[in-house]
């Protein structure tokens, strides 16, 4: 989570990180006039909306595809073992049926 955060807040300075090295690079002899503030946070708000969707995109992209079955966490044997995406024809073999009473639980 606080990587997403510092993606999002990095996405919204670096209008103003651009426009600063472009001031200062410039060696413009004009009178440097006022930071244009509110034109650089929309840019840097509309910046962070698209990393936003680019970012949700991404994760979308790494969930389970068609044909595959998810297997949530469980404990076994005292230990968490985390969720995982197996095909359907091999779902049957890796997880045991609730309703099976040779089960010895």
């Amino acid at each position: 989570m606080i990587r997403i955060t510092i993606i999002e807040i990095a996405s919204f300075l670096l209008p103003f990180l651009i426009f600063f090295i472009w001031r200062w690079q410039s060696n413009s002899e004009h009178p440097i006039e006022a930071t244009p503030t509110l034109r650089l946070a929309a840019i840097g708000a509309g910046l962070s909306i698209l990393v936003m969707i680019a970012l949700v995109l991404l994760e979308s992209s790494q969930g389970g595809h068609e044909g595959e079955l998810y297997v949530p966490s469980r404990m076994v044997d005292g230990r968490v073992v985390p969720g995982y995406f197996v095909p359907v024809e091999g779902a049957e073999a890796t997880e045991p049926d609730p309703g099976d009473a040779s089960d010895p639980q």
